[in-house]
């Protein structure tokens, strides 16, 4: 009797129900939304891996995954996302996003399909067509990377972004450092700056920002409870990163200025702890008394200004400082204490968060200072011991008697009575 081999048994999908397809371990699932079965890819190929992505899977399902995602429309998707961030982050962070949002959609609706779905954005050339588009359009690359990782995030949002490995930001030129000015210059900064009533806030922000270090953020953003005019600080406790939350001292300008600020500020309503040391103004068109429409301004101290963006342009350029951002103030402040050797790590207490790039660049400014000091140092040394020598030496001529005998000289030294013949 021959034997044959038999064919292995076919295995069934286990009590799980996760089996491989592919390489990797696959799921059915029923979508909550239309009733249907699908399959589901857990990308892993581990089976214990498998059985934990299923089970948080279907956890998700209960009313915050949409399978069908991926035919949302990109607007209405975007709209969803802004409207998470309102409530999930700062309301300048939202500002800049809602900025990019707009070159997004704006140049989206020209390169894209009319009916732009979130599934659109698996074919990569779409991205990449926008940073061409952008970078034809004269933007900077960081602007560009900055809304393609705001598209990023929408997709992520709703669990559609599927491009890692992929997605390329375009390459960003290094930085130059913020621009340091001149004792001259900042006298004719200063001195312009007060010139004009209507520039008020922009010199009190510009004696806190050259004084202090802080951010011009950080200044619009400060609430009357964190001035405090007694102890001469401010105590930052909400800042850009989480290295800025911090205890800044003030000096007699910076602490004039806060003061001057604090009592405008208490003039425009700023009277609760939580309102703002620079009020917002407010612009509004209201019906006045006889039913004819009426412009006001009116300054509301539970919000903070957006900026003195037209006040300080018109200073820096009288002043013969056009292009001077109020960054390059902070950077001011750094790089003098710098020059003076402030230590690195007061330094860094005290302006807050520094990058690695920017912590070389002032390190390396404290570097020259320090070396300087030394040589200062070894100069006034060398001065100290060459007088100390000359004193040395004229003490012992002093102490030098010399006696005229027989044709010789002889040296007696008054301190010790030990004469020597001298030719």
């Amino acid at each position: 009797m021959i034997e044959t081999e038999k064919s292995p048994k076919r295995k069934a999908k286990d009590r799980d129900g996760v089996y491989k397809r592919r390489g990797h371990w696959h799921f059915d699932y029923k979508d909550p939304q239309t009733g249907q079965w699908r399959s589901k890819t857990t990308g892993k190929t581990n089976y214990n891996d498998a059985k934990e992505f299923k089970r948080d899977f279907l956890k998700s399902l209960n009313g915050q995954y949409n399978p069908s995602n991926d035919r949302l429309k990109f607007a209405e998707a975007a709209d969803a996302y802004m409207g998470h961030r309102g409530v999930a982050a700062s309301a300048g962070t939202v500002r800049l996003e809602k900025e990019r949002l707009r070159a997004l959609k704006k140049l989206l609706a020209q390169i894209a399909p009319i009916d732009l779905k979130l599934k659109d954005f698996e074919d990569i050339r779409l991205i990449r067509t926008y940073q061409q588009k952008r970078i034809g359009e004269r933007v900077g690359p960081r602007t560009v990377n900055m809304e393609g990782q705001l598209l990023r995030s929408i997709l992520k949002h709703h669990e559609q972004w599927k491009l890692d490995g992929k997605y390329q930001p375009l390459p960003e030129p290094v930085s130059e450092a913020g621009r340091s000015l001149t004792p001259e210059e900042e006298v004719r900064l200063i001195d312009t700056a007060k010139s004009r009533p209507e520039w008020t806030v922009a010199y009190h922000g510009t004696i806190l920002e050259n004084e202090t270090g802080m951010r011009g953020v950080e200044v619009r953003n400060l609430q009357m409870k964190r001035v405090d005019l007694m102890a001469a600080e401010i105590r930052l406790q909400k800042s850009k990163t989480k290295g800025g939350v911090r205890t800044i001292p003030l000096n007699a300008d910076a602490l004039e200025s806060a003061k001057q600020l604090v009592i405008r500020a208490q003039k425009l309503g700023a009277n609760q702890p939580d309102h703002y040391l620079i009020p917002a103004l407010v612009k509004a068109v209201i019906e006045g008394n006889s039913g004819a429409l009426v412009r006001v301004r009116r300054y509301d101290p539970a919000n903070p200004t957006k900026s003195w963006r037209t006040a300080w342009r018109n200073l820096t350029e009288k002043a013969g400082l056009k292009g001077l951002r109020g960054h390059d103030l902070r950077h001011n402040w750094i790089t003098s204490h710098a020059e003076i050797g402030t230590p690195q790590s007061v330094l860094e207490a005290q302006a807050g968060h520094l990058s690695k790039r920017m912590s070389d660049h002032y390190k390396h400014i404290s570097e020259k200072a320090a070396r300087r000091a030394s040589d200062a140092l070894s100069r006034v040394k060398a001065e100290q011991r060459a007088a100390v020598r000359a004193k040395t030496q004229e003490q012992a001529r002093a102490d030098t008697v010399l006696i005229d005998f027989d044709g010789m000289s002889i040296a007696t030294d008054a301190s010790t009575g030990q004469s020597a013949v001298v030719h």
